[in-house]
């Protein structure tokens, strides 16, 4: 399996508003600031570590014990998050 990416351009304002010198490798912490202030995806850092341990976060890879993202992988994970609305007007009264 190839961890090469297809190049991308991100603004520069973006990436040094959330301190990402290279968008091939980005930590965890500019993973979820990247996904809460750009994609709108309320995460935490935390959370990123959780989902990688249960098999549910982004693709990464790992260079001896660090953990780096891509912000074309990160763009995939955001695309294929299920949102769901709760509309309690259309929820039937428990009885």
């Amino acid at each position: 399996m190839s961890t090469t990416t297809t190049t991308h351009q991100y603004p520069q304002p973006l990436l040094e508003r959330l301190g990402i010198a290279n968008p091939e490798a980005v930590t965890t912490k500019q993973a979820a600031a990247y996904l809460t202030k750009e994609k709108g995806i309320p995460t935490a850092s935390s959370s990123l570590e959780v989902y990688r341990s249960q098999g549910r976060a982004s693709r990464y890879k790992k260079i001896g014990s660090r953990v780096f993202y891509t912000l074309p992988w990160l763009d995939e994970y955001a695309a294929g998050i299920e949102v769901k609305i709760y509309d309690p007007s259309k929820m039937k009264e428990a009885i």
